[in-house]
Formats: C-alpha cells, sequence, structure tokens
C-alpha cells in the first residue's frame, strides 16, 4: 500500500509540472517584466535625449484598443531640416532609452527619430506582449501621424530583436516603408521560443509549448502562427539590411540568413565579435557608415 501510494503521489507531481509549465509559460510570453530606465544609464551612461545635446519632445499615441503608446521625437539640432525619418523598434523587456544609443550614433545623418515604448513595454500601456501580431497596428498608426506631419519623407523602419521582426511584419503591411533595418530578427515566434526552452530548462518539447501557445492565445486573442517574419519578408519591395552578430547566441545564425533568402532585397551583415543586440558597439564607425549607406542608397 505505501508503494502504492508512492507511485500516485509521483504520477500527481509528474501531470502537475506540465501544467504548471503551461500556466507560468504562458504568463512569460504575454507578460515580460519591464526594464527600468537606470539599466541603460548603467549600460549606456546615459537615459535622456538631453544628455547627448539632442532635441526631443515626449509624445503619446492611442492605439485602436484605447491605451497609449510612449515615444521621443529626436533630433540633433544642429541639422538643418531632416533628410528621413527613422521608427526605432527595441527587443522584448527594452523600451525607447534603448534606442538612444543609435540616436547619437546616427546624428549626424539628420535622421528624425522616433523612439518608442511598445505596447506593455517601458511607459507604454497595455497588458500583453504579442510579439507584432498587434505591434505592427501600433507601428503603422505611428506611421500615420509622421506621414500627415511630416509628408514626403522616407520612413525607415530600425528594429532590434523583437522590434526587427516587428519591424519586418509592419512593413509588410505599410508601403510607406520606404526601408527595413532588422537586427537579429527571429525567423518566426515558434522556433525563437522552442529555442529559448531549450535555454531555460534545458528540454526541446514542442507539445508542451504548443500548449503555452494555445493557453496565451485565448488569453490574449492573437494567433501564434501568424508572427512570422519568415511569412512577411516576402511581402516587402522596399531594401532590408538584415544585421546579425556571429557570436548571438540567441538567434541562430541559420534564422538571419534564412529570411534574407527569402526576399531579392534583402541583404546580410554580419558583425563580426557581435553578440544578440551589441552590434552598434561591436561595429562601429563601420557599422555606421553602413547604415548611412543603406540610408541614402535607392529604392
Amino acid at each position: 500500500m505505501i508503494y502504492l501510494a508512492v507511485v500516485i503521489i509521483a504520477l500527481i507531481v509528474l501531470s502537475l509540472v506540465p501544467i504548471s509549465i503551461i500556466l507560468v509559460g504562458s504568463k512569460m510570453l504575454l507578460m515580460p517584466d519591464r526594464r527600468k530606465p537606470e539599466y541603460y544609464l548603467e549600460k549606456f551612461g546615459f537615459d535622456h535625449p538631453s544628455q547627448l545635446g539632442l532635441h526631443h519632445e515626449e509624445c503619446v499615441i492611442p492605439t485602436k484598443e484605447g491605451f497609449s503608446l510612449s515615444y521621443w521625437e529626436v533630433d540633433d539640432p544642429n541639422c538643418k531640416g531632416a533628410k528621413g525619418v527613422v521608427i526605432f523598434l527595441h527587443g522584448i523587456t527594452d523600451r525607447k532609452e534603448s534606442g538612444l544609443n543609435y540616436a547619437k550614433e546616427l546624428r549626424e545623418l539628420c535622421q528624425k527619430m522616433y523612439l518608442v515604448d511598445m505596447r506593455r513595454h517601458g511607459e507604454s500601456g497595455g497588458k500583453y506582449c504579442t510579439y507584432g501580431y498587434y505591434e505592427k497596428h501600433d507601428v503603422v498608426g505611428l506611421i500615420d501621424k509622421i506621414s500627415a506631419e511630416k509628408p514626403g519623407l522616407p520612413i525607415t523602419l530600425l528594429g532590434t530583436s523583437m522590434g526587427a521582426a516587428i519591424a519586418i511584419q509592419a512593413a509588410a503591411i505599410d508601403s510607406r516603408v520606404s526601408r527595413v533595418i532588422a537586427v537579429a530578427p527571429f525567423y518566426d515566434l515558434f522556433s525563437i521560443a522552442l529555442d529559448h526552452e531549450y535555454r531555460r530548462l534545458g528540454i526541446k518539447n514542442e507539445f508542451l509549448l504548443r500548449s503555452v501557445f494555445r493557453r496565451a492565445e485565448k488569453i490574449a486573442d492573437f494567433d501564434t502562427s501568424e508572427v512570422s517574419p519568415a511569412k512577411d519578408i516576402i511581402k516587402i519591395h522596399v531594401p532590408i539590411l538584415i544585421v546579425h552578430g556571429d557570436l548571438d547566441k540567441t538567434v541562430k545564425r541559420q534564422y538571419p540568413e534564412r529570411l534574407a533568402e527569402l526576399n531579392e532585397k534583402a541583404q546580410l551583415l554580419s558583425i563580426k565579435g557581435a553578440g544578440h543586440v551589441d552590434v552598434l558597439e561591436k561595429g562601429g564607425k563601420a557599422f555606421v557608415e553602413k547604415i548611412s549607406e543603406f540610408l541614402s542608397s535607392p529604392v
């Protein structure tokens, strides 16, 4: 009897483990932590445009769901007129401050930059993160505003990690985007989540992950299979620069390589010695010059 009781208890415990992973996993997927500005002060030495001598405006824009997105409109006061617009889209858990390093390095290019807190990040509202399913429409809403206020300026989407995936998804549905710079984009949500599962738990259990996804879809009312830069990149008809660090352990090199192969207007740039999202720091002046060349190239 004691043996039977032990077996029953063991089975109950084993059955509870997957349930716990599904419950916790869906919450972690939809509700990532929010980094604080102090993180960027420690990382970069600054966490506000004023510390870089950049002119900025603090703005908000409403979403279709009724909550607001926070963003900075940033430019160099020494530039006499903007040559174009760059919308910076950050990665998961990050916030608009993560784009200040790009604003600092690209200031001489005289691009008007918009640094956005995506939904469920930074100072923006929104209960859930959907990795582009709804975020791509948030980007389109911002493009609507920019196009009305600054007609005629070419618009570039510059995203890192999750932001790179969102940039690809947004460009696929908005022909007003003139260029895309995607730093460390994932191929599709399921494959990158499966990799993350392996890093966190040491297993690759597709059935378990699909269960997590199904619960997340019900909670946030979205379709995870539609979060796929691989599906959307073929719909883009403007130049795409896909950037990847050759030491990136978060996004496998095969993902950006395969994405680049799906669109003849895409080019792949590998930054030696760079990890997941430090391509700007590791790429240095040569990378900034490559961005400058890309922004001025014919569409």
